[in-house]
């Protein structure tokens, strides 16, 4: 008896787990690569209680196999959205423009890249003087948005300036015209042929440059705003959440929370008076 009673006090419990598993909508998750950040990525989804979690490398699944959302991650996988299975997509660690020239249906994204304004703010809390802040670029978006952005910041001179693919001269004539270089996430003028040189520019004229992202800060520049991993992953959730719940897809955007990245080696070497990471960020959010 005493067994009996024991079975069924763990079916009782056992069921109720099994039904809620059941019935949770099944995200198909597709990776670009194995890596511990992005198994990362993989394993803190599944601990969620809105939907279970299957994940894949570089392909999508068999049509058998498919579950009801799909999520992919990094630039690389956007041409998996074109796929018409899915009722809402969703991608992470993508570029705006990137995302936005693509035109994908039923399609939602958390951009990779921080909004300028952002960056241009963090730059006015640094420096405590009017200064020139130089931004080469290549797409015109950025200077659509600059243009607007010229009157909220008053103690900011622009300089912004239009460049070609890879277009080193330019960049380093606007490094020579500025107190700060201003880098935009356009690979088409940051990359791996063109960082080196520009980094070197800056530093032989004493130029501070504000990147795109933490990984400009650890290759040599002053400053940035970035988003952590666990940062992009909560506010994922929170989507495909109210996806869930309203069947309504999300508007894409740029993560809502950040992180200020500051190279105190560079601000050393630059003379550069600078308040901690966490001073700034309170500074920001304040402001």
């Amino acid at each position: 008896m005493k067994k009996l009673l024991h079975g069924i006090l763990l079916f009782l419990i056992f069921i109720p787990q099994v039904f809620s598993q059941i019935n949770k909508p099944v995200v198909d998750l597709i990776l670009p690569t194995e890596t511990s950040e992005l198994e990362y990525i993989s394993k803190k989804l599944s601990k969620n209680n809105s939907f279970n979690v299957t994940t894949y490398i570089n392909v999508l699944p068999k049509e058998e196999n498919r579950g009801d959302l799909l999520i992919i991650v990094s630039d690389k996988l956007l041409p998996l959205m074109n796929t018409d299975s899915y009722p809402a997509k969703f991608a992470l660690y993508v570029n705006s423009l990137n995302f936005k020239s693509k035109n994908l249906k039923a399609s939602s994204a958390l951009f990779s890249d921080q909004p300028i304004q952002r960056q241009l703010l963090l730059l006015s809390h640094i420096f405590d003087k009017k200064i020139i802040v130089g931004i080469p670029y290549y797409n015109d978006f950025y200077k659509s948005v600059l243009t607007k952005e010229a009157d909220n910041f008053n103690d900011l001179e622009f300089l912004i300036v239009k460049t070609e693919i890879n277009d080193i001269r330019t960049v380093s004539k606007v490094i020579q015209n500025s107190d700060v270089l201003l880098a935009t996430p356009e690979k088409k003028i940051y990359n791996s042929q063109t960082i080196r040189s520009i980094l070197l520019s800056s530093y032989r004229h004493q130029t501070a440059v504000i990147g795109p992202n933490e990984g400009f800060v650890t290759a040599g520049a002053l400053a940035s705003v970035a988003s952590s991993s666990d940062q992009y992953i909560d506010e994922l959730i929170i989507m495909i959440e109210d996806y869930i719940e309203t069947k309504k897809l999300p508007e894409s955007r740029y993560p809502k929370n950040f992180i200020i990245k500051i190279n105190t080696h560079v601000a050393e070497s630059l003379g550069i008076s600078i308040s901690s990471e966490d001073q700034l960020l309170k500074i920001m959010k304040d402001d």
